[in-house]
């Protein structure tokens, strides 16, 4: 969710002038920092989110032709999406099964400030989902807060809430319409400076985003489109490679025609250690929910001691988790000889093996995953990282665990 969510609330509200643009961007989802990069020419809007690992997300509306492409840059797939315009929800369709609604309010506090040499004016907005079929409905509240300039509005694309919520119901394999209600400001500019707070179930998600600078350039036109040689897929768990069809080269997993899929429930525990007290693991769980909800699944923190297993899928079994992993940390290896690691993942000293390229750290893990009810684990294996930055070196390591757990996941519940 957290790559729709970025890259849509930055390409939705993109506008274009005469001249063509590029819009720098700093964005933070979560604890997470991000850079993106829009680029604006004759109706057409590419987005460029940068993660880590040196993986992206770029995706290009193109406003006259009513369509969305994301592209997956490793992979050389695209998804192609054809956005509605002016979608409008009646009272008679709040509420039906098959329809979501998403009501959207934005109000103008009066507050002006400058930006980039022009006004900027402060709006704030809440908008709310309602409604949808069962396989669909998952209710949330998102409320921003955000200042925006007057950048001539892109003609023809659609509004930025409308694609946050196709997003999310494309990431699960829901295909309700969708209606929308506005009310208050209706064309809100460019936000140079925006805060969302994304209400659910689950609990909170905050995205941060700031623009850092806005320059006219000169862009070439192959920028917004498919580049030569990737191939189409139909469905954005196809997209990032989850379908449930068969394996194709390079271990990623080929489109699938039942593009219908619903949210599994994994349940995580927290990452033990058989290593050195030199390295820490606080955060790493968080990290391991964060990298399997963004792929696709639904993860649930297991607060139990992990190396309890039994009372671990006790608590998993109860919070309706069909799958449940186990991660130790067995291996932890850096390149000079007395080089200690506090806590990884933003909360201590790197103890000099950061980003300054003069160390080497290595992490492997052992990965076991259960369903609640079996004492044998469904699958094993280990998980190995290696990168200069011990933060970029745990990180790595849970994204690349997360990737795995949902491909196997997915073969299991493609064999039943």
């Amino acid at each position: 969710m957290k790559q729709a969510f970025t890259a849509l609330i930055l390409l939705a509200a993109s506008s274009s002038a005469v001249a063509d643009l590029k819009v720098t961007n700093k964005m933070i989802v979560g604890r997470q920092e991000f850079g993106s990069t829009v680029f604006v020419k004759q109706g057409k809007v590419r987005s460029e989110t940068s993660f880590m690992l040196g993986s992206s997300a770029v995706v290009i509306q193109d406003c006259s032709n009513h369509r969305m492409i994301q592209l997956n840059e490793r992979a050389r797939t695209y998804l192609t999406t054809n956005l509605g315009v002016n979608q409008e929800a009646t009272s008679s369709d709040s509420g039906q099964s098959g329809t979501v609604t998403l009501d959207i309010n934005q109000e103008d506090t009066g507050e002006r400030k400058q930006f980039f040499g022009q006004t900027a004016r402060h709006i704030k907005g809440i908008i709310t989902s309602e409604g949808g079929s069962a396989a669909c409905r998952s209710n949330f509240q998102v409320a921003t807060d955000g200042w925006y300039i007057d950048i001539p509005a892109t003609q023809g694309c659609a509004p930025a809430e409308l694609e946050m919520l196709r997003n999310r119901m494309l990431r699960d394999g829901c295909d309700d319409s969708i209606g929308i209600k506005v009310s208050g400001v209706e064309r809100l500019g460019y936000p140079v400076l925006l805060d969302t707070v994304i209400k659910e179930k689950q609990g909170d998600l905050t995205l941060h985003q700031e623009t850092t600078d806005l320059l006219s350039a000169s862009l070439d036109s192959g920028l917004f489109e498919v580049p030569a040689g990737y191939r189409r897929v139909q469905s954005y768990h196809d997209l990032v490679g989850l379908g449930t069809g068969g394996t194709s080269e390079g271990g990623a997993l080929s489109p699938s025609t039942n593009t219908k899929k619903r949210t599994i429930r994994i349940g995580v525990t927290q990452v033990a250690s058989r290593v050195s007290s030199s390295l820490s693991t606080d955060g790493m769980q968080q990290e391991l929910v964060d990298d399997i909800n963004f792929l696709g699944g639904q993860a649930v923190l297991v607060p139990a001691d992990p190396h309890d297993r039994e009372a671990a899928l006790e608590q998993a079994k109860q919070q309706g988790c069909e799958y449940v992993v186990f991660t130790i940390i067995n291996e932890f290896k850096t390149a000079s000889v007395g080089q200690r690691l506090g806590s990884v993942l933003g909360r201590g000293s790197l103890g000099g093996v950061g980003g300054s390229g003069q160390g080497r750290v290595e992490l492997n893990a052992e990965v076991k995953v259960f369903a609640p009810e079996n004492a044998t684990p469904v699958f094993e294996g280990d998980v190995n990282f290696r990168q200069n930055d011990a933060d970029a070196t745990a990180r790595g390591l849970m994204h690349t665990e997360a990737r795995n757990v949902m491909l196997e996941v997915r073969k299991l519940q493609g064999s039943r």
